[in-house]
């Protein structure tokens, strides 16, 4: 089959470049006996995993990406049959992505795809959602309660502000901050929209102090980490929640940011976590989908598994180029 493969980091590197992503070609995979044979119809792919260092245990030459969408080639589970349209995030540590022709990805994790959702859309969905989900889970939020989400134009970005609009209802506020794509946010759910390219200074905090009723919010969802981070802890009223989401472990999105190992002290609860596979999460995700109440959202398309293709949306991911997913179109 063919596949793109990544030559991994040794270490976290953040300058590893999309030139690292070749194509190839490899063996079929092998299902174990709890794992599902899938023929990958779309990839999206997550622009700084080429900076993930990989243990030691993960398979080599590695296949990066593992938002896939995809169609069973042969299953261990009566609950999917040879044809059924899937989708899922496979856990990105243990065995292979899905930028190939062909992926096993253990059935715990697979959902059939929503009615009316295409291959591309599916496949933009789970990373993005699931993260959404499990930060927006941990903060609790309430009805009427002020949040402030910060790279709300990523692809994770605008499933927050979906997934906070339908915790916060009509009477709570979802204040969100991005770059390119910031003119969508209103329709997804953002009463307040601030495009930090337009703001003088790139002083969005300022915006948001203003606009918002008292100046501060319950909550932060940061979708970017670093100085992004660092603002929006200012803006978190005493008692308040700061959650940060990303790809790194803990001490490499935190690094540089001030104020984040004190603010406890000031009587802010804090969390940065890293999203988890979880099947049943996507199940109850592929319903909201089906119904309308969530929306996917894909701002780059790249047509066929090709070498040049793939490197330039990662490059363009990696610039802040693009509002939404990028997604490989493989079949």
């Amino acid at each position: 089959m063919r596949a793109i493969t990544l030559l991994t980091p040794q270490s976290y590197d953040p300058h590893n470049p999309p030139t690292s992503l070749t194509l190839t070609t490899l063996p079929l995979p092998v299902p174990s006996a709890s794992q599902a044979l899938l023929r990958i119809t779309a990839t999206a792919i997550t622009p700084y995993e080429l900076s993930w260092p990989m243990p030691a245990s993960t398979p080599r030459p590695r296949i990066p990406a593992h938002d896939i969408a995809g169609i069973i080639v042969s299953s261990p589970s009566e609950q999917f049959r040879p044809g059924d349209r899937v989708f899922a995030l496979m856990p990105p540590f243990v065995g292979q992505g899905g930028l190939a022709e062909y992926a096993v990805c253990d059935v715990k994790f697979l959902v059939k795809v929503p009615r009316g959702l295409g291959d591309v859309e599916a496949a933009s969905v789970p990373r993005a959602a699931l993260t959404a989900v499990q930060a927006c889970g941990w903060v609790d939020l309430k009805e009427g309660e002020k949040v402030l989400v910060s790279g709300a134009t990523g692809a994770v970005g605008r499933m927050v502000v979906q997934v906070v609009r339908r915790k916060v209802g009509e009477k709570g506020m979802v204040a969100a901050v991005g770059g390119v794509g910031s003119d969508d946010l209103k329709g997804m759910g953002a009463g307040l929209v601030v495009n930090y390219r337009e703001v003088e200074g790139g002083r969005w905090e300022d915006v948001v102090k203003r606009e918002v009723e008292g100046g501060k919010v319950d909550v932060v969802v940061d979708c970017i980490g670093g100085e992004s981070l660092e603002r929006g802890m200012r803006l978190v009223k005493s008692g308040g929640k700061v959650v940060t989401v990303g790809s790194p472990p803990p001490a490499w999105a935190r690094e540089g940011v001030k104020g984040w190992e004190e603010i406890e002290e000031h009587g802010l609860k804090k969390l940065f976590f890293i999203v988890e596979e979880d099947g049943e999460q996507l199940e109850d995700i592929a319903e909201l989908l089906e119904s309308g109440d969530l929306k996917p959202s894909v701002g780059l398309v790249i047509d066929g598994l090709t070498e040049e293709g793939v490197r330039d949306a990662y490059s363009r991911g990696l610039n802040g180029g693009l509002s939404g997913s990028a997604v490989v179109k493989i079949a």
